[in-house]
């Protein structure tokens, strides 16, 4: 028999073994954010040209507000979560190797193309939107001119690809399948909810007051969803085999439990999900905690499972 005796786990050896560190978090925090807005957005645009929105004058100024501000949210807010994916790169000057190649296998590969097509897609839908900002510039009032029209289909373009961005940022971690906390195919669908419930959040901090409760009712859908999502994510890891069970354990009672408990599913979902029912069944009236604890529950959620998934070892 061969002894064989492995010291990559030895911190004398590998003294950091999170290859990730809080950039990433933060990118696919900011990453679901914006394909939330863009859903969000380009989903108002649908409904707005069907008629169900706007039926006063007042109604549709302030709809219409919220549209061009979240419209060009969607592409910033992007911008930004690239910005810190790009400080995490240990070669940045060799970003633009991802687009000499298509690699249908690569998840890294389908989020790198598609994140070159959700920008002019994103910017463009914010330039027709916010025409009577920009109409002004002659190239830009010919662009408006030329895409005003088809419209209807860059809106639903937009939601499509929103939601692949949402579910992108949990792929990305669910294909590495020798991490057993993300080794889960729902872990896409619970950053997607997430991502939308957060930018619910973010579009009802900036409504004005009239508006908040429509936002709000859409809020509480999402926060729904993702916490039946979180709980398939649970019960998978639970019933998994002996090495992805020890991993779901890790996370919801490990160090990491706190965190993950009290910050993201107290705070960032039940406490946000029972104020909003209270609202919208005239007991309070909206208070800004609620986005805030909606926001915050969605960054810790991400650098729960980025942090404590390089934690927990390959073969416990």
């Amino acid at each position: 028999m061969n002894e064989v005796l492995s010291n990559k786990l030895n911190p004398q050896v590998l003294p950091h073994l999170e290859i990730w560190a809080w950039e990433v978090p933060i990118y696919l925090f900011l990453g679901g954010l914006a394909g939330g807005l863009l859903v969000i957005t380009g989903g108002m645009l649908l409904l707005q040209k069907g008629g169900l929105f706007g039926k006063k004058s007042e109604e549709r100024e302030a709809f219409s507000g919220m549209l061009q501000i979240g419209s060009i949210l969607a592409p910033v807010l992007l911008g930004l979560g690239m910005f810190f994916l790009f400080l995490d790169l240990e070669y940045k000057f060799h970003v633009w190797r991802f687009y000499t190649a298509f690699v249908w296998t690569s998840p890294m590969s389908w989020g790198s193309w598609m994140l070159i097509i959700f920008f002019p897609l994103a910017t463009l839908q914010a330039v027709i939107v916010n025409e009577r900002w920009v109409g002004g510039i002659n190239l830009l009032r010919n662009l408006i001119q030329f895409t005003k029209p088809h419209l209807n289909l860059i809106a639903m373009i937009n939601v499509h690809m929103g939601a692949g961005i949402g579910v992108y940022t949990g792929i990305l971690l669910s294909t590495f399948y020798a991490r057993p906390i993300w080794s889960s195919s729902i872990l896409g669908f619970v950053f997607l909810m997430s991502g939308l419930s957060s930018a619910a959040a973010l579009v009802m901090l900036m409504a004005p007051r009239r508006e908040k409760l429509m936002f709000s009712k859409m809020d509480m859908y999402f926060i729904s969803l993702e916490g039946f999502a979180t709980t398939l994510f649970i019960i998978g890891g639970i019933t998994g085999s002996e090495n992805i069970r020890d991993a779901m354990f890790y996370l919801i009672s490990g160090p990491y439990a706190p965190w993950f408990w009290v910050v993201f599913v107290l705070g960032g979902m039940i406490v946000p999900l029972m104020l909003e029912t209270l609202e919208a069944i005239g007991r309070i009236r909206f208070t800004v905690l609620v986005p805030l604890l909606v926001l915050t529950g969605s960054l810790t959620l991400r650098f729960i499972i980025v942090y404590a998934g390089q934690a927990f070892p390959t073969f416990a």
